[in-house]
């Protein structure tokens, strides 16, 4: 398989490293500070395509693909991971609904999130390690014309800002997880309620809080998918999603880089830069050669995955392996910077906390190793 972009993939990718440079780069720091969201950015991140980037023309998307998607991703998350990462959870969304959605939710929904009119995000998590599984489970209990919901639902990126989620609950509250319906939830039902903002540690201005759901009443038709199909289609959307994880990461980790390798060059120790010192070009050398492998890795699976080939086992095996390197791309780099690096004027301590959320959050542990296990063991 050839790994070489497109020019069209390639032209995506500057555009929207370019729209990083003059629009987030500025204001990067003091979003990690304030924590306060950027709607004004959301809505010209919307003008210039980036919120729809591989959802289908027919319903407003720019349709330029998956592999696409992913290099815009990483060009974002080099100046904020943190604006990269709600566009990451509403396109995901708006996969979810246009890869399961019938004609008339697709019709009622794709438009606006194409347009950013509204945003999208998941609410699969609860508070155990698994979705469907936690003391407080969201229940979904049939009625004669719909369904109502009760429970909560926990770290939900985008909370507050999003027109709609994607939820699942339980048919079933004895199932242990297994009778899970995915639902459309529009965010001004009545009874649902957006918690307090959790602040987080890194990717700060992606919205995280809890959903409550006090007797919210659905239609019928805000079923996605099929009824207790929610497992499989759990699955399939946090493999997607675990690719645009790899996106933000490889981001940050490049980040890093070029901040290590350019300070590197001006500090002078010793009557001479501190870049001439073996051990910063190893520790440099090895930052480089962790983000190139991972973002081969990530376009051979972005590439499965545009193809309609399977990719499951290719994204697990890239999320195994960031999860393993991408904190020691910063650990590399940080040492690299010394003392300077560890300090908050410096961006190295907010790109550490952003990737310890992208490597760490969304997929339980446990997910990639029991992928690729599964998939040698056949």
């Amino acid at each position: 398989m050839s790994y070489a972009l497109t020019e069209e993939q390639l032209l995506i990718g500057q555009s929207a490293r370019d729209f990083a440079k003059e629009c987030l780069d500025p204001i990067a720091a003091e979003l990690d500070h304030s924590a306060v969201y950027p709607a004004e950015m959301v809505k010209k991140l919307a003008k210039y395509d980036l919120l729809s980037l591989f959802l289908a023309g027919e319903y407003g998307g720019a349709e330029a693909g998956f592999v696409a998607f992913v290099e815009a991703l990483e060009a974002l998350a080099r100046s904020s991971a943190a604006v990269a990462n709600i566009v990451l959870n509403h396109s995901i969304a708006a996969w979810a609904i246009e890869h399961w959605g019938s004609p008339e939710q697709k019709q009622k929904y794709l438009g606006d999130l194409a347009t950013g009119e509204k945003l999208g995000a998941l609410a699969f998590y609860e508070n155990g390690p698994l979705p469907g599984v936690g003391s407080d489970a969201l229940v979904a209990k049939k009625q004669e014309e719909g369904w109502v919901l009760n429970g909560v639902k926990a770290y939900v990126r985008n909370a507050g800002v999003a027109g709609v989620y994607v939820v699942l609950a339980t048919t079933d509250p004895e199932s242990q997880g297994k009778a899970l319906t995915a639902f459309l939830v529009d965010a001004a039902a009545t009874g649902l309620k957006v918690g307090e903002a959790k602040e987080t540690m890194g990717l700060r201005g992606c919205p995280v809080a809890e959903l409550s759901f006090e007797n919210v009443i659905l239609a019928e038709s805000a079923v996605l998918g099929s009824l207790d199909a929610g497992t499989k289609l759990a699955a399939e959307t946090l493999a997607v999603y675990s690719l645009g994880e790899a996106a933000l990461t490889v981001g940050i980790g490049q980040a890093a880089l070029e901040h290590a390798a350019a300070y590197s060059k001006t500090r002078v120790q010793f009557g001479r830069p501190i870049s001439a010192l073996h051990a910063i070009q190893t520790m440099l050398a090895e930052t480089a050669t962790d983000t190139h492998v991972a973002r081969i890795a990530l376009r051979d699976a972005a590439q499965l995955f545009e193809e309609g080939k399977p990719f499951a086992v290719e994204a697990a095996m890239v999320k195994q392996f960031l999860a393993r390197f991408g904190s020691k791309m910063l650990l590399d780099t940080c040492q690299v910077e010394g003392g300077f690096g560890y300090s908050e004027f410096m961006p190295l301590p907010r790109l550490f906390r952003d990737i310890a959320g992208t490597t760490l959050l969304e997929a339980p542990a446990e997910f990639p190793d029991k992928t690729i296990a599964a998939a040698l063991l056949a």
